[in-house]
C-alpha cells in the first residue's frame, strides 16, 4: 500500500507500507493490503506502520482524517492510504518528560474548569489529547 501522511507544515511519510493502525475517533482503525475503500475521522493518537522487513514506525499524531482508496497502476491494484493530520512527530522525537509534564498542566485546568464547555474548553482538551499521545507513541519506544 502506498501510505502519506501530510500536515499543513508539509509531507511527513511518503512509503510504500504493509499495515497501518490509526486512532480512529471511534476505535483504533486497523488497514491491511486489499482494504474497501473508506473514510474515517482521526483523534489524536498514536499511529503505526509496518513495511516489509523494517521495525514498526510509530508517530504521535493529532485529529485530521484518513483515506483509503484504491490506485490502478500497471498489472497490479494496490491502495493509497491518505492521512491528513494537523500535527505529527515521531516518536523517537518526542521529548517525554515535557509532554507528561504538558499532559499534567492540562489536565489540571481540565478537571478545574468552571466554565461553559464552548470552543476554548475543546481546544484545551484538544492539547490534551496531544501531549497524551506524544506520551503514548514515546511510551511504545522505551515503556518504564
Amino acid at each position: 500500500m502506498k501510505l502519506s501522511i501530510t500536515t499543513p507544515r508539509g509531507s511527513v511519510v511518503d512509503t510504500d507500507v504493509d499495515e497501518i493502525t490509526a486512532p480512529g475517533l471511534l476505535g483504533e482503525l486497523g488497514v491491511l493490503p486489499g482494504h474497501v475503500p473508506l473514510m474515517a475521522a482521526l483523534k489524536p493518537g498514536v499511529l503505526t506502520f509496518r513495511q516489509h522487513d523494517k521495525p514498526v514506525a510509530t508517530l504521535a499524531v493529532g485529529e485530521g482524517f484518513l483515506q483509503v482508496a484504491p490506485v490502478v497502476g500497471g498489472d497490479t491494484n494496490t491502495e493509497r492510504v491518505l492521512i491528513l493530520v494537523d500535527q505529527a512527530l515521531n516518536a523517537s522525537a518526542v521529548d517525554r518528560g515535557t509532554a507528561e509534564k504538558e499532559l499534567a498542566r492540562l489536565e489540571g485546568e481540565i478537571s478545574a474548569w468552571k466554565q461553559e464547555l464552548d470552543g476554548t474548553y475543546r481546544a484545551l482538551r484538544l492539547r490534551r489529547d496531544w501531549a497524551l499521545a506524544q506520551v503514548d507513541a514515546s511510551a511504545r519506544l522505551s515503556p518504564s
